[in-house]
Formats: C-alpha cells, sequence, structure tokens
C-alpha cells in the first residue's frame, strides 16, 4: 500500500507532496486546482512502462482530439517541456521510493532502440512508409533503488496500400517497452466517462469463474432491496448483465435501474479487477444519493481491504466528506486520509487532515471540499 506521494512538473502541480495516505484517500479542492491531476499521476506510475497512457489522458476528462504534433506536450506544467515530471511514491514494502521519470526527446537525435519487448504490433508498422512525430515521450523507471526500466512511445501515421495508387493511413501512438515485471494495477473511473458494456460484462464474468459473484449480490444490494440475482445475457453476440428483480416477470439490464447502482457495480467490479492495486475515482459522488453515501463508503472500504485495494477518490461535496468520515472512523483513523488541494499566488497546496481536524470541521460546519 502506498504511504507517501510526490508530483512534480506535471500539468498544474509544480511540487506536491502527500504524506499518511490511507487505505482510503479523499481529495478535495476548488475546481483546477489538481485533483483529477493526482489521479492521473497514480495511474501513470501504476503503468510505468505504457507511454502510451499519456496520449490518453484527456479522453478522460472528454477531450478526444488533438492535435499530433503537440500530443504529449500538455502534461508538462506549464507546457515547459525542459523539465521532466516526476512522480515518486513510497509504501510499506520497504523504504525504497519506486520513482517514474517522465521527459520529452527529439526523435531525430535518438537511433532506434533493440529490444527483445519491443511490441510485435509496432514492428509491423514500422515497417510501412511512415510519418513520424517530431518529439517522443519516455518513461524512466526506477524501481525500489535497483533497476531501471525505460520505455518510449511517439506519433505515427503509416501508409497502408489498399489497392493500385490507394492506400489509407493509419494515425496512432506506437510504443517500444522494456516490460516491467510484477507492475502495480490500477483502474481509473472518470468522471465523465462510463465504461462499456462489454467491459462491466468482461469483469463481471472473472467474478463469476471464481464464484464469487453472490459477494457482488451481496454488496450492492443495500442500494436496491429487490435485486435477486446478477446474471450475463447475450444480446447480438454482446454480453449484457441482467438483474433479476423482484416484481418483474422478466430479467432487465442493470443500465435500467439507475445511476447510482450502475456506479455502483462499476466501482465494486473494479475492486475485483485490481487485486492488490489501486482504484482511482474521480468525483466519487457522482450518482450517488447523499442518502446512500455513508453505506457506499463502508461496501468500498471491506471490499477494498477483502481485495487487497487501495481507494483514491476525488470530490466537490461536503456531504460526501462528512458520509466518509462518520462511516470510516469506526474501521480507524489509519483507514482514512484527506487531503484538501488550495491554490496559493498561482501554486497549488496540499492541506492536510488528521481524523481529529476533520471532526473538528465537521463539527463547525467549516469549508473543507
Amino acid at each position: 500500500m502506498l504511504t507517501n506521494l510526490t508530483v512534480t512538473n506535471f500539468r498544474n502541480l509544480k511540487s506536491v507532496t502527500l504524506e499518511g495516505l490511507g487505505r482510503m484517500t479523499l481529495i478535495g479542492g476548488k475546481n483546477g486546482t489538481g485533483k483529477t491531476t493526482l489521479l492521473e499521476a497514480l495511474w501513470l506510475l501504476s503503468g510505468p512502462d505504457l507511454p502510451e497512457l499519456t496520449a490518453r489522458l484527456n479522453a478522460f476528462r472528454g477531450l478526444r482530439t488533438f492535435v499530433p504534433e503537440m500530443i504529449f506536450h500538455d502534461i508538462f506544467h506549464n507546457f515547459d517541456t525542459r523539465r521532466h515530471i516526476g512522480i515518486s511514491a513510497q509504501g510499506d514494502w520497504n523504504n525504497s521510493p519506486r520513482k517514474l521519470e517522465i521527459y520529452l526527446r527529439d526523435r531525430q537525435q535518438v537511433g532506434m532502440i533493440r529490444s527483445d519487448a519491443l511490441e510485435k504490433a509496432s514492428i509491423e508498422r514500422l515497417t510501412r512508409p511512415q510519418t513520424e512525430g517530431e518529439f517522443e515521450i519516455v518513461f524512466s523507471y526506477l524501481h525500489d533503488n535497483k533497476k531501471k526500466y525505460t520505455s518510449r512511445a511517439w506519433w505515427v501515421a503509416a501508409q497502408m496500400p489498399v489497392g493500385p495508387g490507394v492506400s489509407l493511413t493509419d494515425e496512432g501512438v506506437r510504443q517500444e517497452r522494456q516490460v516491467v515485471p510484477k507492475r502495480p494495477t490500477s483502474v481509473f473511473t472518470a468522471a465523465v466517462h462510463r465504461e462499456d458494456l462489454q467491459t462491466i460484462a468482461s469483469r463481471f464474468g472473472r467474478f463469476q469463474l471464481e464464484g464469487i459473484d453472490e459477494k457482488i449480490l451481496k454488496f450492492i444490494h443495500p442500494l436496491e432491496p429487490r435485486l435477486k440475482e446478477l446474471t450475463l445475457i447475450t444480446i447480438n453476440n454482446i454480453p449484457v448483465i441482467h438483474a433479476n428483480i423482484d416484481g418483474m416477470n422478466r430479467p432487465v439490464p442493470v443500465q435500467f435501474l439507475g445511476e447510482g447502482l450502475n456506479r455502483m457495480l462499476g466501482l465494486v467490479l473494479s475492486i475485483g479487477e485490481v487485486k492488490g492495486g489501486l482504484l482511482l475515482i474521480d468525483e466519487i459522488e457522482n450518482g450517488l444519493h447523499h442518502s446512500v453515501q455513508e453505506e457506499v463508503f463502508s461496501i468500498l472500504l471491506d471490499l477494498a481491504k477483502s481485495f487487497d485495494v487501495q481507494i483514491f477518490a476525488t470530490t466537490h461535496s461536503n456531504e460526501c466528506i462528512r458520509a466518509a468520515h462518520r462511516t470510516l472512523r469506526e474501521y480507524g483513523p489509519q483507514e482514512l486520509a484527506f487531503y484538501r488541494l488550495d491554490r496559493v499566488n498561482e501554486e497549488v497546496k496540499v492541506v492536510s487532515f488528521d481524523d481529529e481536524m476533520l471532526e473538528t470541521a465537521i463539527d463547525f460546519s467549516m469549508e473543507i471540499r
């Protein structure tokens, strides 16, 4: 489990450190202070040999268009690509930090790296006529002060001949990986993105194979007491989770049961997906009525402990923070950590609340989000 996190020169964060992380860590603060950015940093740290992840970050924020020549630039603080991004964490594994350094370099000055880990798809595409980006993003990862792993990604527009004088352009990010063994895992649940039906069904199917699908039912039943059973039904070759509801004469897709239940089902399935890893939730209160939030936090913490998962979540809601505190204090103060990000003189600062400070702030109705 992570105990400390430091992020430098990443997006709007020049340098921030969070110490004393909990099993569940809540992050508050006004808009634009970097709450989502912290989750993104943790996501990149969980994929230290996957530099192509940097090209996917903006999709979490609803932005799916970009200028290829600038695809990697906006993750650097103030767009200053001369300064390297640093993401490092310490945990309960030992005293050695895990450090990810991210930087941009000119591809014209770099030869191809021979590596057994070069992806086959990249090799195939690199044999075609292509236009490549001027820059490449490099991930340099130091694991427990023992070994450094270096991976890189770049933009390619490859020409694919499909007939005499006719070709198609296959644009995308290519990467060359030095694979990190036993790297941490994570799932990022974005505020503006709902996962597709097949992804959710696939996760549920793995629970069924392990014989623990009834455990899911137990955890989401408080949100829908009429729920009797969850099952997979294939429609037009697409598996969809259906629910048997007391009083209904046929199963219905779970998508018909409301945003709150679907949000909770997605979170529960995600915890099972990342055993021993991280669940990253942007705006955890979305879709959850305030009356069920205490129940939700209790469910999430029980599951997180069962699967050895650490949860990081952002929130805009004072009620959400109060619900988390009321629920999780019963498990012990070490289970919940709360931080607020404040902007001071154009820099983001971290305010850490221990259990006593958080209780005092709540009792006196102080602004804590």
